[in-house]
């Protein structure tokens, strides 16, 4: 491969990190339905430090808290979630967020 032909990428920098939007849980075009782990919407860059093991258990967990909330509402749809709420909870879990 020609390196000037290849994709530069920016690093951060250490303690930094990118955040993972709610949104990327939820496909386009399915209603009342949450994805998590590999299958989670992302550009190639994202999708590189997204398929790991540990975000993909991050992403099931928040998944499976927000189904949890979903369950407990007045309005069982996936695009109502509380995300104050879910974030909250997954703070209390451990999670950093």
């Amino acid at each position: 491969m020609n390196k000037s032909n290849a994709t530069k990428y920016p690093r951060y920098g250490k303690g930094e990190s990118h955040g993972i939007p709610f949104r990327s849980l939820l496909p386009i075009g399915l209603k009342n339905f949450f994805v998590a782990g590999r299958c989670i919407s992302t550009d190639h860059y994202a999708h590189g430090s997204l398929r790991v093991m540990p975000l993909c258990l991050v992403t099931g967990e928040a998944v499976g808290v927000a189904a949890g909330q979903i369950c407990r509402s007045q309005s069982p749809d996936v695009h109502n979630v509380d995300i104050k709420r879910l974030r909250n909870r997954l703070q209390q879990v451990g999670l950093l967020l």
